[in-house]
């Protein structure tokens, strides 16, 4: 079976991967570096395949399109991965029992990992550096739109890495593969699709391994009666306006009831300027696009329940000067990243110094907002003794 073959050599590769040393991993990912700057007119040749064949346009199209500074900006962040401290060995905790065994918890690679994503060709380098930084194989399968160029950047990354397994690319679109690949529990130990609402179901719905996921974006800025307007305005505006179709941007504005209606229109004017639509009381929308929905709530525990109830725990803020009123919003929002007084757009990896990301996750267990090297590590105990048994 081909699903098995693939997910049984992944499991292969890990076990050997998890002994390279750090510096041997991190001059793989110098190499990898290298060679994307030396093949850059082959990569946009393979690109220009992809472009004219995907019936994309606009910012679909954008996220698709390699131009040299884009490749550059890629080479430039293998070689950020590969200048992260290690995330293997670190000793999280230690301590020495009564008994006198030396207890330590210690950072090790998931093992393999199958990484799903859409179109954007450069997930292929992110997504095979930061899960070979920490010491796991990836089995990569992209987006039919992207496959010339996706499978062109796997194949520079597998090449440089010179061993069987470590990087797999999955160029059938054949949805049947996809379904067994996500039955092989027994090879591969995380699944992590990222990508829209109906891939992350569609995974999450048919995989038998465990999947770190989120399904939307539907992120809130909260304008508190104590906010400085000006500060409200501009940290709305760019996280509505900045990026509209990316997952970390406003989708929601709540307003104190207690602003004036000049406050309220004075924090709205530059979004209507930009041509952002205001739909006033509708909930729960991710718009993706220069629409936005509009509420008031009558105070900050108001706004912290309407997040509860109609948010998707991904990032959410609040603009305010009153003390408490920030505090309360950074206990009571159940988010994996909370903003206060500040944009949701930070919600990156790059942003929070990780480097790239294969995704954010808005579960709550393995891993939680970003995910960079280091949610892609597990860890173990070890028990140093010295003959004890247990009474």
């Amino acid at each position: 079976m081909e699903a098995q073959s693939i997910a049984k050599t992944a499991k292969e590769a890990s076990l050997y991967l998890r002994t390279l040393s750090v510096e041997k991993r991190n001059n793989i990912l110098f190499a990898v570096a290298k060679s994307i700057r030396a093949q850059e007119a082959k990569i946009i040749e393979e690109n220009k395949k992809d472009i004219e064949t995907c019936g994309m346009t606009g910012s679909m199209l954008d996220r698709l399109t390699l131009t040299p500074k884009r490749i550059e900006e890629m080479a430039k962040g293998v070689e950020e991965i590969a200048a992260f401290t290690d995330p293997l060995g670190k000793v999280l905790e230690h301590r020495t029992l009564a008994n006198g065994i030396d207890i330590s918890r210690i950072s090790v690679p998931l093992g393999a990992i199958f990484f799903i994503y859409e179109s954007r060709p450069n997930v292929t380098i992110d997504g095979a550096a930061l899960c070979f930084k920490a010491g796991n194989s990836v089995i990569l399968r992209g987006g039919k739109e992207s496959v010339h160029t996706s499978s062109f950047l796997a194949n520079i990354f597998s090449e440089a890495v010179a061993i069987n397994g470590a990087v797999q690319y999955i160029n059938n679109p054949d949805r049947n593969l996809l379904a067994e690949l996500l039955k092989q529990n027994k090879y591969l130990d995380l699944v992590i699709p990222r990508g829209g609402e109906g891939l992350i179901r569609t995974v999450s719905e048919q995989s038998k391994i465990p999947v770190i996921k989120h399904f939307n974006g539907i992120c809130h800025v909260y304008i508190d009666k104590s906010a400085d307007l000006n500060k409200a305005a501009k940290i709305l505006f760019n996280a509505k306006v900045q990026r509209p179709s990316v997952c970390n941007a406003a989708e929601t504005v709540l307003f104190h009831k207690g602003l004036p209606k000049e406050s309220v229109e004075q924090v709205l004017k530059p979004l209507k300027d930009a041509g952002v639509e205001i739909h006033w009381d509708k909930c729960g929308i991710e718009y993706l696009d220069l629409q936005i929905s509009a509420c008031f709530v009558n105070n900050v525990e108001e706004a912290c329940e309407h997040i509860e109830n109609y948010g998707s725990h991904h990032t959410d803020a609040i603009v305010a000067e009153d003390a408490s009123a920030l505090e309360y919003f950074a206990n009571n929002v159940d988010s994996s990243s909370v903003m206060l007084n500040a944009s949701t757009r930070f919600a990156d990896g790059g942003q929070y110094g990780l480097g790239a990301e294969v995704g954010i996750s808005t579960d709550k267990l393995h891993a939680r907002g970003p995910m960079g090297v280091e949610s892609l590590c597990s860890y173990k105990w070890l028990l140093k003794g010295n003959g004890q048994v247990r009474e």
